[in-house]
């Protein structure tokens, strides 16, 4: 991706996410491996910009909304290659990420509840149920692939610059 062509992207992905960002939970999603080498941070990050790009497409007058919790979706915080649970992690991590999302931020809305549980769909015990919940099922399995066949580094410019950003605006 071609950082000017992205620019303004960049710049709504920013202006709609850096408290999220600048989090200190949110930046310790850095430390746990999601997809082969990919951590989640850059996978949620990158999955959200996506989401970002189709909210523009459908016209989606919930962007905001649709768009943070894509940001979140993965906010699960263990390292599910390791740290095993009673249920499976395709069904485990959506509900731990909306637990942890709702302790640490507050109420998520009930589009953004589905979005996040539906996520893994069809290997979901859900369907998802909006526009904004098949964006992010969509997004989700379109970078999970660029994950496990090594070319999500296309995307390494746009999330260097949003770190940028972000180490300039936390300053």
């Amino acid at each position: 991706m071609k950082l000017a062509k992205e620019k303004a992207y960049i710049d709504e992905f920013f202006d709609i996410n850096k408290d999220l960002l600048t989090d200190n939970l949110v930046k310790s999603m850095t430390q746990y491996r999601h997809h082969g080498e990919i951590n989640t941070h850059f996978h949620s990050v990158y999955v959200a910009y996506c989401v970002l790009k189709m909210c523009d497409t459908f016209h989606s007058s919930h962007k905001r909304e649709i768009v943070r919790a894509s940001l979140l979706h993965d906010f699960y915080l263990y390292e599910w290659y390791t740290e095993k649970h009673d249920e499976n992690h395709i069904w485990y991590h959506p509900k731990e990420s909306i637990k942890n999302i709702e302790e640490h931020f507050g109420k998520l809305t009930p589009m953004q509840r589905s979005m996040i549980f539906t996520h893994m769909f069809p290997l979901s015990k859900g369907v998802p149920s909006s526009t904004g919940a098949w964006m992010l099922t969509a997004a989700d399995k379109y970078v999970a692939s660029q994950d496990y066949i090594s070319v999500s580094s296309r995307f390494d410019v746009v999330y260097n610059e949003i770190m940028r950003m972000i180490d300039e605006y936390a300053d």
